[in-house]
């Protein structure tokens, strides 16, 4: 005979199992909307049967007597797929890349834009038209002359805003690079922290099993750490978790260490110059952090030391000032300012200075004689000088004096010149008009390069994410299914054990009595 209360030991196990189960099926719904909740469950096993020490009964089996032992669990686990959270912040970093890149050129676009109704194509146009009505007149026409002046007064404020609020951008996302970088070095000290705490905990737990809050917490901690750059993470046996960005060690769940993200002054260097405090250059693939870095420091074909070749703040700041500074100098040299610096339409603010759309304006001399450009030099042969005076064409019948607008006129085809070079560089070649149309063009196809990277990685991201709720995420519906489920398991088990007790009565009470 197998021992009596054997079965009674079996059931209480089962009661506590489906007990526990029910327990844990309502923590699921109590955390339904718990930000980072992982789904949890008890991983059941039917408890072995040994025979070793046993006193059976005579049986082929000696195991027989005890077998049918019953349920016990491993512990609480969570239901989480490492392959879909590894793809998932793979790919949320790209996902946070493209879009502050988007962010970034979408600002500068508000620039730029609309280039032909406010912006610097219709001041050009305007130089330009007020250059022509000019050609139209005598090249001692001051009313005209002025209005040309003043145009060129108008397209070079603009280049001055321009640069002023490109400055502005560039700040704005200086500073919010500073700011993310603390924040991240600030996690990770929050997460070494945390590493500790499990520690502790992991101790009262078996091999497979921890503190499943603590460990949400942390992931919580690794998704936000994966929209700033490429990572990868362990977990080592004492429960603690290691996490490496770009290939360096951000967090050390072995030496409890943590690794900085650094930054140079931006005011000295100019660049966005990050690197870890272990000595190492931050190069990452992807991530909110390189959208970042690439933007500010993306100077196309102008790119020195830390800069990059994308066409971002850096790159349309130099677009902007190779226009202002290719634009003065062709004029410049058009107008004889190589030969004569007084004869210059455009200059710097500072004498000397490289002409750049920060610091472009109309030379003092054009604005004190707006008429200075229809004039020609002239060679004097009583003085043996050259001066500057009108092109004049003498009627040789009448002798009448007829002025000619030839400087003015020759000023106005610059503007269909197509050999311009824009940049040291070589950026491009070709008219005033074509430049402007090629920087507007460059930029609306950058945006939108970005703008389609973001969008497939949007959707890419949805998908895991959903992907991951149904593995991870406690639904409703599931869970009332397993209440329900485990609900029965429990009142089924209670009727075992009220049938067991029966059973025990008539075993102690009705046993050796005849008739009862």
């Amino acid at each position: 005979m197998r021992p009596t209360f054997m079965g009674f030991e079996v059931q209480k196990r089962t009661l506590q199992m489906s007990q526990k189960c029910i327990d844990i099926v309502g923590n699921n719904i109590s955390n339904i909307k718990t930000p980072g909740y992982t789904r949890q469950r008890v991983d059941l096993y039917a408890e072995k049967v040994s025979g070793a020490g046993m006193l059976g009964w005579n049986s082929p089996n000696q195991t027989l007597s005890i077998a049918g032992q019953g349920v016990n669990s491993y512990g609480v686990g969570q239901i989480r797929d490492i392959y879909i959270d590894k793809r998932y912040r793979a790919n949320v970093a790209t996902e946070s890349e493209t879009e502050k890149m988007t962010q970034i050129l979408s600002d500068i676009e508000d620039i730029l834009d609309d280039y032909e109704n406010d912006g610097w194509q219709y001041f050009t146009q305007q130089f330009f038209n007020s250059l022509q009505k000019y050609g139209e007149e005598k090249p001692d026409s001051k009313d005209a002359a002025t209005v040309v002046v003043n145009n060129a007064k108008n397209l070079c404020e603009l280049l001055n805003v321009y640069s002023k609020e490109i400055d502005e951008v560039e700040k704005t996302y200086v500073g919010e690079l500073a700011d993310t970088i603390d924040h991240i070095n600030n996690i990770v000290v929050e997460m070494n922290k945390l590493n500790k705490k499990i520690e502790q905990e992991k101790l009262h737990y078996n091999d497979e099993y921890g503190p499943n809050e603590l460990y949400d917490e942390m992931n919580l901690y690794i998704d936000e750490l994966a929209t700033y750059g490429n990572i990868n993470v362990v977990q080592h046996e004492n429960g603690k978790f290691s996490v490496e960005m770009g290939g360096v060690t951000l967090l050390d769940g072995v030496k409890d260490k943590t690794n900085r993200i650094l930054m140079k002054d931006f005011d000295v260097y100019g660049q966005a110059d990050l690197f870890w405090e272990s000595g190492e250059e931050l190069v990452l693939d992807r991530g909110s952090l390189k959208g970042y870095i690439d933007m500010i420091n993306g100077n196309g074909v102008y790119a020195t030391g830390k800069q990059n070749g994308y066409y971002g703040i850096a790159y349309f700041r130099s677009a902007v000032d190779e226009f202002a500074r290719t634009l003065a100098n062709t004029f410049n040299k058009a107008n004889g300012g190589y030969d004569d610096e007084y004869r210059n339409m455009f200059s710097a603010d500072e004498e000397g200075a490289l002409i750049t759309a920060g610091n472009i304006h109309v030379s003092d001399s054009w604005l004190k004689d707006p008429t200075m450009i229809g004039m020609v030099r002239k060679f004097d042969p009583m003085t043996g000088l050259y001066n500057y005076g009108y092109d004049e064409i003498i009627d040789e019948v009448t002798g009448e004096v007829n002025l000619q607008n030839s400087n003015v006129l020759y000023l106005i085809s610059q503007f269909d010149n197509k050999d311009i070079t824009f940049g040291t560089a070589h950026d491009f070649s070709g008219s005033v008009y074509e430049y402007i149309s090629f920087i507007s063009n460059r930029l609306a196809e950058t945006i939108s390069y970005e703008s389609s990277r973001y969008d497939t990685a949007v959707t890419t991201v949805d998908t895991l994410l959903d992907a991951r709720d149904d593995v991870s995420a406690p639904d409703f519906d599931e869970e009332g299914i397993n209440m329900m489920n485990y609900q029965k398991w429990f009142s089924a088990s209670s009727r075992l054990t009220t049938t067991l007790d029966d059973m025990l009565d008539k075993l102690i009470n009705g046993t050796g009595r005849v008739g009862l």
